[in-house]
């Protein structure tokens, strides 16, 4: 029996193809990175980031992101797939008894005043299950709450710095 070749012609149509794909999803990461080498940054923009590096690492920050991750989860934070947190594990209403818990657990002081007698309860409900009752996660696999700057928080002022050095 005869072995069978493949073409030369088909091996370089996939190397072809292959390139052209890569280079296609190179330029799709670049356009939606958020992140342009190009375009320069809008004055106003500036100002605002600069007003945002400002209180990035205040309890007020730290508290309005906590609630956010809570209410929109964290897949829009281009976090690994293994970090992603879901929306909805406490309703809106709770997602600030939530945060102050959080910030308590990191020895910092709440924004919500009085602060909820049951934050405690939210908490050790809806989000112990991974990040534990000390807030530090368990063994490494979900974040630690208590550490500061929370990733998220992390990543958004590294983003902020790089449009400033635009």
């Amino acid at each position: 029996m005869k072995p069978t070749t493949i073409p030369y012609f088909a091996v370089l149509l996939v190397i072809l193809y292959g390139a052209y794909n890569a280079f296609q999803h190179t330029e799709h990461k670049n356009k939606t990175a958020g992140i342009s080498k190009h375009a320069p940054v809008k004055k106003e923009t500036l100002q605002h980031v600069r007003n945002e590096l400002a209180r990035i690492d205040s309890n007020e920050y730290t508290y309005r992101y906590i609630i956010n991750v809570i209410n929109h989860g964290s897949n829009t934070l281009h976090f690994k797939p293994k970090e992603i947190m879901e929306e909805g594990f406490v309703s809106k209403e709770d997602a600030p008894k939530v945060a102050c818990y959080v910030l308590s657990l990191a020895d910092e002081e709440c924004p919500m005043v009085p602060f909820p007698k049951d934050a405690a309860m939210y908490y050790s409900s809806n989000c112990a299950g991974c990040h534990g009752e000390d807030g530090k996660g368990l063994h490494g696999t979900y974040p630690n709450l208590t550490q500061r700057p929370l990733l998220g928080v992390e990543k958004r002022k590294s983003f902020l710095n790089r449009l400033l050095k635009q």
